[in-house]
């Protein structure tokens, strides 16, 4: 190939896309789309690891044509108990449960812009995917998480409210609550995730409940740590996804923030890829148009691994 689709410019691309690399450039936008997807999403980059699949490991829903993954739970089996010399323990016929995991299209806007106008840009063409393509993606792959996340959490009674006496804001107390709801169902809490405005309230956090060596370090370089409480710490910019609908803290006047939290990852669900991330541009006259897509599959098979706090007054 040609063309390195890191270093290239605008110009250098769009003369590509109309010559014999044209879907060279494709397939390597969308392996660029891919690693950007890794880094950027919390779902894929912090908190399930992509499984890719194929055709032969879907099936066809009866009624449409739906591809989905039947996924396998685990087998819930009966206590042991005493037995004397003279008995023998009960028969229990084992059952396996398994849940469907549907492949669904995540595809980003067309974009369009006319020839001239592109060459506006003088930053890599990357940059431009990034900011518009990847962008897109990963907001729809997050949001379908969290839907499942929260819907999870509220079949296991595991959606509470901490009332923190901070006006909203992160405590010791409400990280320990979103723990004991995961652990108390025998399983290990492994993961926490909030939005980077909650995670700024390891600064109002004191001596009292620091001491005084991490105090002074979070206080000059700030908190570097990977790791909260034991659990791996999944921080977030997109806040707008963490404000619960309906809740609000500080007299009424700013939406509540939510705390996810989430045992290890083989006790919890599955991120499905299948087939390659996709990226399609087309040149109609002047008009420069792309556009980038997935299919992927998200599905929670442990609801009791999914606990989500909400931060009250």
């Amino acid at each position: 190939m040609e063309i390195d689709l890191f270093k290239a410019d605008t110009e250098t691309f769009l003369r590509e896309i109309e010559g014999p690399n044209a879907q060279k450039v494709a397939e390597a936008a969308g392996l660029y789309i891919a690693q950007k997807l890794r880094e950027r999403s919390f779902t894929r980059g912090g908190i399930l690891t992509p499984r890719s699949v194929t055709r032969f490991d879907l099936q066809a829903d009866e009624n449409h044509d739906q591809l989905y993954f039947l996924d396998e739970k685990e087998i819930n089996v009966s206590p042991a108990t005493n037995v004397n010399f003279r008995g023998e323990p009960n028969t229990v016929y084992i059952e396996g449960l398994r849940y469907r995991i549907p492949i669904q299209e995540v595809a980003s806007p067309i974009f369009e812009k006319r020839e001239v106008e592109l060459l506006a840009y003088t930053q890599p063409v990357t940059k431009v995917l990034e900011e518009n393509v990847v962008r897109e993606i990963e907001e729809v792959e997050d949001t379908n998480f969290l839907a499942a996340a929260d819907a999870a959490a509220a079949s296991q009674s595991n959606d509470i409210d901490v009332s923190t006496g901070t006006s909203g804001a992160l405590t010791k107390g409400a990280i320990k609550a979103g723990m004991n709801r995961i652990d108390r169902n025998r399983l290990l809490c492994r993961t926490v995730l909030m939005s980077k405005l909650t995670f700024n309230d390891l600064y109002t956090l004191t001596f009292a409940e620091l001491g005084s060596d991490l105090l002074k370090e979070i206080t000059v370089e700030g908190y570097k740590y990977y790791q909260l409480g034991g659990l791996k710490l999944v921080v977030s910019i997109k806040d707008s996804m963490f404000l619960h609908p309906s809740k609000t803290c500080k007299a009424g006047t700013e939406p509540a923030h939510l705390v996810y939290f989430f045992a290890e990852e083989k006790a919890l669900g599955r991120f499905l890829s299948f087939e390659r991330t996709k990226f399609g541009v087309r040149k109609i006259f002047q008009l420069i148009q792309m556009a980038g897509w997935e299919y992927i599959g998200i599905g929670i098979g442990n609801t009791a691994g999914c606990a989500r706090v909400t931060l009250i007054d």
